[in-house]
């Protein structure tokens, strides 16, 4: 059993360089170290075994699941609220399973159960949103009136509101200790992360699509067993801890939602037979990546001027799990990044309502195009 299961929005890469120190997550990852110290000097535990924060998983694992199991062996759960933690569904659904985790282990024992549920201000909200989420999270830094106006990572951040940071971790450790000692919750059944049901709050965002030319007709898994799930679960999986909505496409007559999706295309080098189903479909908003292994070195540099001769803007090749997993948040914020710029589609609603056409963004807004479709492989 874990002390606590911390849990937040990811954020975009900042860069496509791939490397931790541009990281936009980087000081979730600082809380949680410290927060497991702190606990651990009041626990005698070792740090490492206090607490849970699903960027310590390995890349070839499956998060799915573990994450579940995660969840169903945390104590407290420890969300650390901030306007992206309501708007992306990955946060919700591991604050979903918990709740309902709570509801079984505490029948009838409100507020037993929400005590082991230890919010914190992590970036202010816009005043009046989730009223109730912000009032719940205030008495952490009671006291502390830059907690409350700036919120706990920025306290972190500078340095003259460090003494206020370390306040509020030393309460928040405290706190975890006092609710496992008071009230068990032992390690129970906990509803699978993708099976659980949170509220229906349709999202205005374009599908995220991760489109597949490989694996011979299976679940490609090009790294054997090291990458439990199939590689294109494990990319959509990564652009869902992003916050958006994701489609999964394997047959060449789907390929057409490349024209109006920001996507990624995971391509085996050796079927190069069928790279010919892409042309016209390789938008400066889809990201070809070339998926090799030790066997495939002669292939995956042919496969990429291949790819180049169609069309494709950018094309990576990664040859491990481990490249895989650091490459994917940089490239499906790259892809989506250019959507936002690039894009232009007609808007149904406003087609079928007004009959002009409109540029849907990944936030929902939209522009007028007076009728026009505009696309664009252009440089930036």
């Amino acid at each position: 059993m874990s002390r606590f299961f911390l849990s937040y929005a990811h954020s975009a890469p900042l860069s496509n360089s791939g490397r931790r120190d541009t990281d936009t997550d980087v000081w979730v990852r600082r809380c949680f170290e410290d927060l497991s110290q702190a606990v651990a000097d009041r626990t005698g535990a070792e740090p490492a075994d206090v607490g849970f924060a699903d960027y310590l998983l390995d890349p070839g694992t499956d998060w799915k699941a573990l994450i579940t199991e995660q969840l169903a062996r945390a104590a407290v759960f420890v969300p650390l609220y901030s306007p992206g933690y309501f708007n992306k569904s990955w946060p919700m659904r591991e604050r979903a399973v918990f709740l309902d985790r709570l509801d079984r282990a505490f029948p009838g024992q409100r507020d037993r159960a929400r005590a082991h549920i230890i919010p914190v201000l992590w970036i202010p909200l816009p005043a009046g949103d989730r009223v109730a989420e912000v009032s719940a999270a205030l008495p952490l830094g009671s006291g502390i009136e830059e907690y409350a106006e700036n919120g706990l990572r920025a306290l972190g951040m500078l340095a003259s509101y460090r003494h206020h940071y370390r306040r509020i971790i030393d309460k928040l450790a405290q706190q975890i200790v006092q609710v496992g000692a008071r009230s068990q919750l032992p390690p129970s059944r906990a509803v699978p992360i993708d099976e659980i049901t949170v509220p229906d709050t349709p999202s205005p965002d374009t599908p995220f699509v991760v489109a597949v030319l490989g694996g011979r007709g299976t679940p490609w898994k090009p790294y054997g067993g090291v990458l439990d799930p199939p590689v294109a679960e494990f990319v959509a999986t990564v652009a869902e801890r992003l916050g958006l909505p994701t489609r999964m496409v394997d047959q060449s007559g789907d390929l057409k939602s490349l024209d109006d999706s920001p996507a990624v295309v995971l391509v085996e080098p050796r079927r190069d037979d069928r790279l010919a189903v892409l042309r016209g479909h390789l938008h400066r908003w889809v990201t070809p990546i070339v998926v090799t292994g030790a066997q495939d070195s002669g292939y995956n540099e042919v496969t990429a001027s291949r790819l180049e001769a169609l069309g494709a803007a950018r094309v990576y090749q990664v040859s491990d799990v481990g490249q895989l997993a650091d490459l994917m948040p940089s490239a499906v914020s790259e892809a989506r990044r250019h959507y936002l710029r690039r894009a232009t589609v007609h808007s149904r609603d406003i087609v079928h309502s007004r009959g002009i056409a409109a540029r849907p963004t990944l936030h929902g807004s939209v522009t007028p195009t007076n009728g026009k479709t505009e696309r664009s492989n252009g440089d930036d």
